[in-house]
């Protein structure tokens, strides 16, 4: 999200916004409240639970970095399960051709989690490379068969070797969900400690420093775990992580019950991974995010979704991302992961309510609060969210109010966006603001932002008619145009049913959306950003939807960028055609933020005389500002756009500055406010032309009456 600028998905006005939200829930409807305090902080925001079992295909290369990026995965987990040939079972106990497929498929899945930007873990289930993935004929033997280990020693052997010449690193599992006859027959005894200690002893001979993770029982963390702890303790070949799937369960309560078993015998040092979790009659964008919310609240190290509908190689995380005419497009449920992987930073202190979980996190750096509301058990009602805590992140604030938008993502197989139902100004009262979510959706989530207040940038429209200009389309001859269509932008809009028909729109931005149509007879598009990989989206709607959010792209380099558009010729087997139609495009600006420290390059503060420095000041972007006192003394802000804000501190000592831009009249701003602000918004220019400009601050030695002196501090500046 844009700096006090968050683009909207959805397009609706903030007073219509307000109304919805504001409205009191119907007489008897639930109403729960929730809690954020910004003042607490817990710890660094981890990524624990974005994860994926079998997530990836099998030559890892699927899905593709426009998906998986934004996620910001931190493990896969994977052994080449039903890759054809069966594993070592299938060569008969021995590295042949199936053996082998399973260990290159691995090897590329982890290689792809190995490098930037993802440098993931990877945990390698060597029970589903042996061959026992429930696909084991009946007569298969099973590691330690009859005591004998020799054959399961050549397979770790062999396996850890064929990792080391990848030069890949691996997180091993010995055995997964040994306590489950399907996997493991001969069950938790004799023949598994076997198999067990030589693994973890083998291993740790060949890989002194390997991760080894286990036992991954199936069925959730109960008393068996202590008994298993202190059998593996007893045999010295405790894991470095202990791993556990919880279909249902509570994540804090699974952490908090296997800690109280290591710590019953003085155990420190290890690690906990739910490598699977959701159960398969949850799988929902709601349950999906109070998982995540319960992961990042329980301390635990990892996480990876299970796969219950589509394994093994399906490349689709584990079915978050939907098959809809040969092309993979997201769905709410993988929204809900790339909501959680919105929440950067610190996570901050949060009460839940019931089913209904909050996790929320603050990012200095982004100029940014997220939270992210899921709920286990179909809550529908009102949940009032209570922010309290601005004093401590009064970068926030400006002028008593912040800027708060939530977003609604909807249960669907295709949802190309997540939509805005509320977006504004809100007036922080006594450091705190409660903000209204009507949960109306029993399986949906919902996302809350919390920004500076007013418009740092403002999205520009092109209409689909404009082909020429710094912004614009362009299209071949497989567009047609449609005029006086009332609820369309300008009551224009292109479209084409012809596969292979191409749209092109060029802008100059740090991202764009294109608007449409969807209706009952729109088919599949593919959209691809400066010759990228295709992102695909389903335009099909039961009924019909205009000006609706087709496509969506952020965080782009700053300069221009073309995104092309084309008829994929397939369509959802509900659609009546696979038109495409397209309305017009809304583009985000470039947007740079300058730290105070910046004093070289294109966009950069220098200082004349008597600046002096403040550091490690936590509530300022970076921990740093500039400040000085002496009349005359000046700073300025050099950069490149047509918009600039300069952002400093409000507080009971600051003085009187002016600034000028390009050397034009003096601008006199008062810095003084009763109460600190840190990160306030000090000055605003806009709609300057493109180019390279100036603003110049100087420090005039007055003051308010109120003030106890004239000090003028500099944080940072954002140009665009």
């Amino acid at each position: 999200m844009a700096q006090s600028a968050i683009k909207r998905w959805l397009a609706i006005s903030a007073t219509a916004a307000l109304t919805l939200l504001a409205v009191p829930p119907t007489a008897g409807a639930a109403t729960e409240t929730l809690s954020v305090d910004l003042s607490t902080t817990v710890g660094p925001m981890t990524g624990a639970g974005e994860g994926f079992l079998y997530g990836l295909s099998q030559d890892g290369n699927s899905p593709g970095d426009n998906y998986l990026q934004p996620l910001n995965p931190t493990m896969m987990r994977g052994g080449g399960a039903r890759i054809a040939g069966d594993g070592w079972i299938g060569d008969g106990y021995r590295a042949g051709a199936g053996y082998q497929a399973r260990i290159t498929s691995i090897i590329a899945q982890a290689k792809r989690m190995a490098r930037a930007p993802y440098h993931a873990e990877y945990q390698l289930m060597l029970s589903d490379l042996w061959g026992a993935d429930l696909t084991q004929p009946g007569n298969a033997l099973y590691p330690c068969n009859n005591g004998d280990c020799s054959n399961w020693i050549t397979f770790i052997d062999d396996t850890v070797a064929a990792m080391q010449n990848a030069g890949v690193t691996v997180t091993y599992e010995p055995y997964n969900e040994p306590n489950g006859s399907g996997f493991f027959p001969p069950l938790i005894g004799t023949q598994y400690w076997q198999l067990w200690n030589s693994a973890v002893k083998e291993i740790r001979r060949l890989a002194p420093t390997a991760q080894i993770e286990g036992p991954a029982y199936a069925g959730g963390v109960t008393s068996a775990y202590q008994t298993w702890i202190q059998t593996a303790q007893s045999a010295g070949t405790l894991p470095n992580v202990i791993s556990y799937h919880i279909y249902g369960p509570d994540p804090v309560a699974s952490v908090n019950q296997v800690n109280s078993y290591l710590a019953a015998d003085g155990i420190t040092g290890i690690t906990q991974s739910a490598n699977e979790y959701i159960p398969a009659n949850a799988e929902n964008a709601a349950y999906t995010a109070w998982s995540l919310d319960r992961i990042g609240q329980s301390g635990m190290a990892t996480a990876s979704r299970g796969e219950w509908d589509n394994c093994c190689a399906s490349g689709d995380l584990g079915t978050i991302l939907t098959h809809s005419g040969g092309n993979l497009v997201p769905s709410g449920q993988y929204w809900s992961y790339r909501a959680y992987a919105a929440l950067t930073g610190n996570r901050v202190a949060t009460t839940g309510s019931g089913s209904t979980a909050i996790t929320a996190a603050v990012d200095t750096t982004k100029k940014q609060t997220a939270a992210l509301i899921g709920d286990s058990a179909g809550f529908v009602g009102q949940a009032n969210v209570s922010i309290t805590g601005f004093g401590s992140a009064s970068w926030l604030t400006s002028g008593g109010a912040t800027h708060v938008e939530v977003d609604r993502i909807p249960d669907v197989a295709s949802l190309n966006s997540p939509q805005t139902v509320y977006s504004g100004n809100v007036t922080v009262t006594n450091g705190a603001i409660t903000v209204p979510v009507t949960m109306g959706d029993k399986n949906g989530a919902y996302v809350v932002f919390v920004t500076p207040p007013g418009t740092v940038a403002t999205d520009t429209t092109t209409d689909d008619t404009a082909t020429s200009g710094t912004d614009r389309f362009g299209y071949d001859a497989n567009w047609g145009t449609a005029t006086g269509v009332s609820d369309l932008h300008n009551g224009t809009a292109h479209w084409s049913n012809t596969t292979g028909g191409t749209a092109t729109y060029t802008f100059t931005g740090s991202g764009a959306t294109i608007w449409g149509v969807k209706d009952v007879d729109q088919g599949i598009a593919a959209f691809s950003v400066d010759g990228g990989p295709a992102t695909y989206a389903d335009d099909y709607a039961a009924t019909r939807t205009p000006q609706a959010p087709l496509w969506s792209s952020s965080g782009l380099s700053p300069g221009t960028h073309t995104v092309t558009i084309s008829n994929t010729g397939t369509k959802n087997s509900s659609s009546a055609n696979v038109t495409l139609a397209i309305d017009y495009a809304t583009v985000t600006p470039n947007i740079t933020t300058i730290d105070d420290g910046t004093t070289s390059g294109t966009n950069a503060f220098t200082y004349g005389t008597n600046w002096g420095t403040a550091t490690g000041v936590s509530d300022l972007y970076n921990g740093t500002a500039h400040w000085n006192t002496t009349a005359g003394s000046t700073a300025t802000l050099h950069f490149t756009g047509t918009s600039a804000v300069i952002y400093g501190v409000k507080d009971v000592d600051q003085g009187i500055a002016t600034y000028s831009v390009d050397g034009g009249a003096a601008h006199s701003v008062d810095d003084y406010s009763t109460t600190r602000v840190a990160g306030a918004s000090l000055f605003t220019v806009s709609g300057l032309a493109s180019g390279s400009h100036s603003i110049t601050i100087t420090v005039t030695g007055t003051k308010n009456g109120a003030s106890s002196n004239a000090v003028i501090a500099v944080d940072s500046a954002a140009a665009f």
